[in-house]
Protein backbone atom coordinates (compact mmCIF):
# COMPACT_ATOMS: atom_id res chain seq x y z
CA UNK A 1 0.00 0.00 0.00
CA UNK A 2 1.02 3.33 -0.34
CA UNK A 3 1.39 4.91 3.35
CA UNK A 4 -1.52 6.76 3.23
CA UNK A 5 -4.11 3.66 3.84
CA UNK A 6 -5.46 3.50 7.45
CA UNK A 7 -8.69 1.04 8.44
CA UNK A 8 -11.22 4.01 7.33
CA UNK A 9 -10.10 4.54 3.82
CA UNK A 10 -10.74 2.08 0.54
CA UNK A 11 -8.97 1.97 -2.88
CA UNK A 12 -11.59 1.42 -5.68
CA UNK A 13 -11.21 -2.14 -6.20
CA UNK A 14 -11.78 -2.73 -2.24
CA UNK A 15 -15.03 -0.58 -2.26
CA UNK A 16 -16.13 -2.35 -5.48
CA UNK A 17 -15.16 -5.99 -3.94
CA UNK A 18 -16.74 -5.15 -0.72
CA UNK A 19 -20.16 -3.44 -2.17
CA UNK A 20 -20.45 -6.25 -5.25
CA UNK A 21 -20.02 -3.38 -7.94
CA UNK A 22 -17.62 -3.44 -10.53
CA UNK A 23 -15.00 -0.24 -10.52
CA UNK A 24 -16.41 1.13 -12.99
CA UNK A 25 -19.11 1.79 -11.10
CA UNK A 26 -17.13 3.58 -8.57
CA UNK A 27 -15.28 5.00 -11.21
CA UNK A 28 -19.23 6.54 -12.56
CA UNK A 29 -20.69 7.49 -9.46
CA UNK A 30 -18.04 9.41 -8.97
CA UNK A 31 -17.87 11.53 -12.12
CA UNK A 32 -21.84 11.78 -11.43
CA UNK A 33 -20.57 13.48 -8.23
CA UNK A 34 -22.52 11.00 -6.44
CA UNK A 35 -19.21 9.70 -4.26
CA UNK A 36 -16.54 11.72 -3.22
CA UNK A 37 -13.10 10.27 -2.84
CA UNK A 38 -11.71 11.13 0.61
CA UNK A 39 -8.11 11.53 -1.02
CA UNK A 40 -5.63 10.26 -2.78
CA UNK A 41 -2.64 8.33 -2.23
CA UNK A 42 1.23 9.98 -3.38
CA UNK A 43 0.69 7.83 -6.74
CA UNK A 44 -2.58 8.99 -7.38
CA UNK A 45 -4.69 6.10 -6.57
CA UNK A 46 -8.20 7.23 -5.17
CA UNK A 47 -9.40 6.13 -1.88
CA UNK A 48 -12.76 6.79 -0.08
CA UNK A 49 -13.87 7.79 3.34
CA UNK A 50 -15.68 4.70 5.88
CA UNK A 51 -18.97 6.24 4.72
CA UNK A 52 -18.65 5.19 1.20
CA UNK A 53 -19.90 1.95 1.35
CA UNK A 54 -23.18 2.84 2.92
CA UNK A 55 -23.36 5.79 0.60
CA UNK A 56 -23.10 2.86 -2.60
CA UNK A 57 -25.76 0.75 -0.63
CA UNK A 58 -28.11 4.08 -0.45
CA UNK A 59 -27.47 4.74 -4.37
CA UNK A 60 -27.97 1.30 -4.99
CA UNK A 61 -31.78 0.89 -2.99
CA UNK A 62 -32.78 4.35 -4.36
CA UNK A 63 -31.69 3.29 -7.69
CA UNK A 64 -34.35 0.18 -6.98
CA UNK A 65 -36.85 2.23 -6.33
CA UNK A 66 -37.06 3.81 -9.42
CA UNK A 67 -34.83 7.00 -9.16
CA UNK A 68 -32.88 7.99 -12.02
CA UNK A 69 -29.26 8.85 -10.64
CA UNK A 70 -29.33 12.41 -11.11
CA UNK A 71 -32.74 12.63 -9.05
CA UNK A 72 -29.96 10.82 -6.07
CA UNK A 73 -27.59 13.35 -6.76
CA UNK A 74 -29.89 16.46 -5.96
CA UNK A 75 -31.02 14.41 -3.14
CA UNK A 76 -27.66 14.05 -1.55
CA UNK A 77 -27.35 17.92 -2.76
CA UNK A 78 -30.02 18.84 -0.27
CA UNK A 79 -29.66 16.49 2.26
CA UNK A 80 -33.53 15.63 2.17
CA UNK A 81 -35.00 13.96 5.18
CA UNK A 82 -35.39 10.50 2.95
CA UNK A 83 -31.61 9.96 2.10
CA UNK A 84 -30.94 10.74 6.20
CA UNK A 85 -33.81 8.28 7.18
CA UNK A 86 -32.42 5.41 4.39
CA UNK A 87 -28.76 6.36 5.63
CA UNK A 88 -29.78 5.69 9.03
CA UNK A 89 -30.98 2.27 8.10
CA UNK A 90 -28.21 1.53 6.83
CA UNK A 91 -26.27 2.54 9.84
CA UNK A 92 -28.07 0.25 12.08
CA UNK A 93 -28.28 -2.37 9.14
CA UNK A 94 -24.49 -2.63 9.69
CA UNK A 95 -24.51 -2.72 13.21
CA UNK A 96 -26.63 -5.45 12.86
CA UNK A 97 -24.27 -6.98 11.24
CA UNK A 98 -21.50 -6.83 13.55
CA UNK A 99 -23.45 -7.72 16.32
CA UNK A 100 -24.56 -10.77 14.58
CA UNK A 101 -20.18 -11.53 13.78
CA UNK A 102 -19.86 -10.98 17.66
CA UNK A 103 -22.40 -13.34 18.38
CA UNK A 104 -21.08 -15.94 16.36
CA UNK A 105 -17.76 -15.57 17.85
CA UNK A 106 -19.18 -15.40 21.08
CA UNK A 107 -21.05 -19.33 20.25
CA UNK A 108 -17.45 -20.57 19.44
CA UNK A 109 -15.71 -19.45 22.30
CA UNK A 110 -18.58 -20.72 24.45
CA UNK A 111 -18.53 -24.22 23.06
CA UNK A 112 -14.96 -24.19 24.11
CA UNK A 113 -15.59 -23.68 27.98
CA UNK A 114 -15.61 -26.72 29.88
CA UNK A 115 -19.63 -27.34 30.31
CA UNK A 116 -19.66 -27.48 33.81
CA UNK A 117 -17.63 -23.98 34.50
CA UNK A 118 -18.89 -21.36 36.30
CA UNK A 119 -17.78 -19.10 33.31
CA UNK A 120 -19.96 -21.09 30.83
CA UNK A 121 -23.23 -20.95 32.98
CA UNK A 122 -22.48 -17.09 32.67
CA UNK A 123 -22.04 -16.69 29.16
CA UNK A 124 -25.21 -19.08 28.34
CA UNK A 125 -27.27 -17.08 31.17
CA UNK A 126 -25.90 -14.09 28.99
CA UNK A 127 -26.55 -15.00 25.73
CA UNK A 128 -30.21 -16.04 26.60
CA UNK A 129 -30.77 -12.37 27.59
CA UNK A 130 -29.24 -11.58 24.49
CA UNK A 131 -31.69 -13.59 22.92
CA UNK A 132 -34.25 -12.02 24.01
CA UNK A 133 -33.34 -8.71 23.26
CA UNK A 134 -32.86 -9.78 19.86
CA UNK A 135 -36.53 -10.95 19.70
CA UNK A 136 -37.31 -8.12 21.25
CA UNK A 137 -35.72 -5.55 18.58
CA UNK A 138 -36.98 -8.15 15.47
CA UNK A 139 -40.68 -7.37 17.05
CA UNK A 140 -40.04 -3.66 17.06
CA UNK A 141 -38.40 -3.68 13.63
CA UNK A 142 -41.37 -5.82 12.58
CA UNK A 143 -43.88 -3.04 14.17
CA UNK A 144 -41.98 -0.19 12.30
CA UNK A 145 -42.23 -1.81 8.75
CA UNK A 146 -46.03 -2.47 8.86
CA UNK A 147 -46.99 0.71 10.79
CA UNK A 148 -45.07 2.21 7.67
CA UNK A 149 -46.53 -0.48 5.03
CA UNK A 150 -43.26 -1.81 4.10
CA UNK A 151 -43.46 -5.31 2.58
CA UNK A 152 -41.91 -8.18 4.38
CA UNK A 153 -40.06 -9.83 1.37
Amino acid sequence: MDGVRTMEKYRVSELARLCGVGPRTIDFYTNQGLLEPAGRSDGGHRFYGADAPRRIRVIKALQAGGLPLHEIRARFDASTDDVGVLNHAEQVREELRRIEAEVAALGEQIAQLPPASEARAAAEQALRASMLCALALAQKVASIMSDAHIPFS
